[in-house]
């Protein structure tokens, strides 16, 4: 289920993918959209299902970012577009109660609540350095340790 700090956490999502997809040339309506919607599985089902129930609720519509739904957060070759990394430079800048933080500090508080050796805490290490390494416009006054 969607809860107050979870739907802070979207709602910020959405705002910074707005105001940043201009850095990608995307659109900044259907950026924001699709940062509404990038959690929407958490409605239905638990933290390690929604990528997969949010794609197949937004697929069924016919939502032509669904497979952004499924990817985020995962650190993967299999299916890269831009508004995909979009969505994980804000999913990985808005903390759980939907405060703009570092990616260091997002980075933290998911090894505090997961741990270091968790597979969410590792994916989101992975998805940053890939975003610095293929974004390094939209990321340039990020550092990574």
């Amino acid at each position: 289920m969607i809860d107050e700090n979870k739907l802070k956490h979207i709602i910020g999502v959405a705002r910074l993918m707005k105001e940043k997809a201009y850095v990608l040339g995307l659109d900044e309506t259907k950026m924001f959209t699709l940062g509404m919607v990038h959690d929407i599985g958490f409605e239905f089902g638990t933290s390690e299902e929604h990528h997969e129930i949010g794609y197949l609720i937004l697929k069924n519509q016919g939502y032509e970012y669904a497979l952004e739904v499924l990817y985020h957060g995962k650190p993967t070759d299999e299916y890269v577009s831009d508004a995909l990394d979009l969505l994980n430079f804000a999913d990985m800048h808005i903390d759980k109660k939907g405060n703009y933080v570092a990616f260091e500090e997002r980075l933290e508080d998911i090894k505090a609540r997961r741990g270091v050796d968790s597979p969410h805490y590792q994916n989101c290490k992975r998805v940053i350095e890939n975003l610095i390494s293929r974004h390094p416009e939209l990321c340039e006054n990020e550092s990574q340790k």
